[in-house]
């Protein structure tokens, strides 16, 4: 979708300082106060919160946001304490019904259940996990169908009167309006799936929350539609579009589902030809079956190498929130690694005792407060969007292009589009500044311009910009942007395969931590960047096992959170650990046929957009034919 000025200025707005956002962002949508608070709180209550005069809870504060199409995937969420306690609860209920641990499930419920919050919006989730955990149990339609009505009218009472247009919703309604009418209503499915396809073609949704319910409603259009009143040409269209916005995305919601409309639509065209004049035609269409055959079988052998389904089974992936952060224990952590006392940390922007009952949790002071403390520490103290800081969403958009390709070490691109960015931020800002040169230095390391040595002394004076590299390998627990992340990870991969890679070590430790806080899903950007290459460090040390066992897992969580930028990847790592094995008489896994698992990652990469790798792994075939 092409966005325009208004949907820019939208995304934008600062999540820091949440009044202004609403005041803004209604009159850029211009939405009323009434149509964005209806029955999800007062309107005496959204004056209050929009004039500052009241702070919201998180989860009113996400229904918000997300109502006026402000999405907050791709930005670190700073939590005070009880807020950070909802999102972590509810990211274990999600988490546990995506992975089919319905115990945990039921169970973080209950507690989830007894603690205070807004009303509605509570009982809402709730209803709708329950209806997930059904939904997988394969339990009775009709009490799920329930279930699905009334955690619908909780907050959209009135959608048996009214169209979609006339209402504002967030992208969690929507889908709940898609279940309530499938389970209840089937006759008017189609008519809906319509109204949601006009609604979010509108300049408020940002391309995250898109593409996370439209191929949902084409999958939807699809099933609601009988099959001799099917309109092949605009459901081959719709859905190669949903197709094409998932691969750009590296997200896979509804994604097996799209292409097998688009095999079966093109098999219909194509067998709609009887005129033999029209056999290129024919040749062509059947190219395109055949490669929608593989991509199926692509997915498929993945699916099944990592134990997990094809189709999707839930909406659980609409409730999962990534890089939420507890602001007590950023603070504390990050002062504590830097060795500064509470006194030093407080000079000039508040109390010793504010700091102390910050960091054990017993207060909330305002948001320049942690501002304040934030900029000390070396942190960003303002909102900070993908690894970068800046008042222009625009960087946000490229700053994701730039990880893309750089995953695919794509570096003539990557240059390209750092050079896109310079005029979208400050390099007076040590985090832009951070940002800019790790990845100058991550081409220069890439295109072999610098050594790996000099490569690893670039890096670690990049990282001590902000934080002192001693500072980051002391043990305890720790804090570090995403950024700082990124050049400890480039420093190990310089250092590589050495038994003496501390900062391989350090990052194992940390990824250690984020498993025994259940945090890997929470974070999985960060958890697959660093994994991936743990699995190639243990590669190169002739590890293959503890390599084969980390790139299966860094898979599997992957897949939780549909995502598969790197899976291709993945599936590569294996193919290279059994060639080593194979090359010192190691034996391999019993039915591992080297051709089948490089055709199918070629089609990874294919569906990927991956062009480097699949040069590179076709070569690799070629040679074995």
């Amino acid at each position: 979708m092409e966005k325009s000025k208004k949907y820019y200025e939208l995304q934008a707005l600062d999540l820091w300082d949440f009044p202004t956002l609403i005041r803004k962002a209604r009159e850029i949508q211009g939405i009323t106060l009434e149509a964005l608070c209806r029955d999800v709180c007062s309107f005496s209550m959204i004056g209050k919160i929009e004039r500052g005069e009241r702070l919201a809870g998180k989860e009113l504060r996400d229904r918000i946001l997300a109502r006026l199409g402000v999405c907050s995937d791709g930005y670190e969420n700073f939590l005070f304490y009880e807020d950070y306690l909802v999102w972590k609860r509810k990211q274990r209920i999600v988490n546990a019904i995506e992975k089919s641990d319905f115990a945990t499930a039921e169970k973080e419920l209950a507690v989830y259940e007894k603690k205070s919050g807004e009303y509605n919006l509570k009982k809402q989730f709730c209803m709708v996990m329950r209806a997930q955990i059904m939904q997988k149990r394969h339990e009775d339609p009709a009490a799920i169908a329930r279930l699905y009505e009334k955690a619908v009218k909780l907050t959209v009472s009135d959608i048996d009167h009214v169209s979609i247009g006339e209402l504002c919703l967030a992208v969690q309604e929507l889908d709940m309006i898609l279940e309530y009418e499938r389970c209840c209503h089937s006759e008017r499915l189609a008519s809906r799936c319509e109204e949601i396809l006009a609604y979010i073609s509108s300049e408020m949704f940002d391309t995250y929350s898109y593409v996370k319910i439209y191929p949902k409603v084409i999958y939807y259009l699809y099933l609601s539609t009988a099959d001799s009143e099917r309109d092949w040409n605009r459901l081959l269209c719709l859905s190669n579009q949903g197709t094409e916005q998932l691969r750009t995305t590296g997200r896979m919601y509804y994604l097996w589902e799209l292409i097998e409309i688009r095999r079966e639509g093109l098999t219909r065209v194509r067998d709609g030809i009887t005129n033999d004049e029209e056999g290129r035609k024919r040749e062509s269409l059947q190219k395109v079956i055949d490669t929608m055959t593989d991509w199926l079988d692509a997915l498929d052998f993945v699916h099944e190498l990592c134990g997990t389904h094809r189709k999707m089974e839930t909406s659980c992936y609409l409730y999962q929130q990534k890089e939420a952060y507890c602001i007590s224990d950023v603070i504390r952590r990050r002062r504590e690694m830097l060795g500064m006392t509470k006194k030093a940390l407080c000079e000039g922007i508040c109390s010793e005792k504010t700091i102390g009952r910050l960091e054990a949790k017993k207060t909330k002071p305002n948001i320049e407060t942690v501002r304040l403390l934030f900029e000390k520490l070396n942190l960003s103290g303002e909102y900070q969007r993908a690894q970068i800081v800046s008042k222009d969403v625009k960087a946000g958009v490229i700053v994701g292009e730039i990880g893309v390709y750089s995953n695919k070490c794509d570096f003539k691109k990557v240059e390209l589009l750092l050079a896109e960015l310079e005029p979208y931020i400050s390099l007076e800002n040590p985090i832009n500044k951070q940002y800019k040169e790790r990845i100058e230095t991550r081409i220069k390391s890439g295109s072999g311009k610098l050594s790996k040595e000099e490569s690893a002394t670039c890096f670690r004076k990049i990282l001590e910009d902000t934080i002192p590299y001693e500072a980051v390998l002391k043990n305890g627990e720790k804090y570090l942007t995403n950024v700082e992340m990124q050049c400890l990870l480039n420093i190990a991969i310089c250092v590589g395969e050495s038994k003496g890679n501390i900062a391989f070590d350090t990052l194992l430790k940390m990824c250690g931590q984020l498993e025994m806080d259940e945090g890997i899903l929470e974070h999985i950007s960060a958890w697959e960047t660093i994994m991936t290459h743990v699995a190639n460090i243990y590669g190169d040390r002739e590890e293959y096992d503890k390599s084969d066992a980390v790139s299966m897992k860094t898979m599997k969580e992957s897949i939780h959170c549909y995502r598969m930028n790197l899976l291709d990847m993945h599936l590569y790592i294996h193919i290279w650990n059994n060639a080593e094995r194979q090359k010192k008489n190691i034996p391999v896994k019993q039915g591992y046929q080297v051709d089948v698992y490089l055709k199918k990652c070629i089609t990874l990469c294919q569906i990927n957009k991956d062009n480097v790798r699949e040069t590179m792994v076709k070569e690799q075939l070629m040679r074995l034919l």
